[in-house]
């Protein structure tokens, strides 16, 4: 398997977590319903988000650091680094103290997938996969995604249960689709 279906093979089983991840929330998470959020079902689909998201993380960082650079990246990969812990502890700060939102792992989460997602198309652009043009849509993309994100992870506490429960599949259908225009404009 080379680096770029690496990538690829990353970037799929993170949509496959986005999917059992949006299943498990559904049956998990519906306000007025109580379940049992590990046991049977839910714990066989929190299993199965939990694989799918570690091995795409990894085959994604694995096929990145692999991947044959034809061009200088876009972003260097210390930089993303450096910002995106930069920009978590900023938000972490923002979001507790002006917004009064209690700090959640979506925070990490929303963070994280960004920080992975530009890696990813600054390395798909220096090994020759994506054009210039597309990497920036690609930006714009995930851009997007992570700010439609923040701003439900800030009013997430401040909806109506119902409203607040569907407006949390928001950033799984954004980022999986997002990824899902990544392998597209990819291949």
């Amino acid at each position: 398997m080379t680096e770029f279906h690496k990538i690829i093979l990353g970037q799929s089983l993170l949509c496959i977590c986005c999917v059992f991840y949006l299943i498990w929330w559904g049956l998990s998470f519906r306000p007025d319903v109580t379940v049992n959020r590990e046991g049977g079902i839910n714990g066989l689909l929190l299993l199965i988000t939990a694989i799918s998201g570690l091995a795409g993380v990894a085959l994604s960082l694995i096929g990145v650091n692999s991947l044959q650079a034809v061009d200088k990246p876009k972003v260097n990969g210390a930089f993303v680094l450096v910002c995106g812990i930069a920009v978590y502890v900023f938000l972490l700060i923002l979001t507790r103290l002006a917004f009064k939102r209690p700090v959640t792992t979506e925070l990490l989460l929303i963070t994280a997938w960004a920080m992975l997602e530009m890696t990813v198309i600054s390395s798909l652009n220096a090994g020759g996969r994506l054009t210039d043009i597309r990497f920036w849509i690609l930006a714009a993309v995930v851009a997007i995604a992570f700010v439609g994100s923040m701003i439900l992870y800030v009013l997430y506490y401040r909806m109506e249960p119902m409203r607040a429960f569907y407006a949390a599949m928001v950033p799984l259908i954004t980022e999986g689709a997002s990824m899902l225009v990544v392998i597209l404009l990819s291949i």
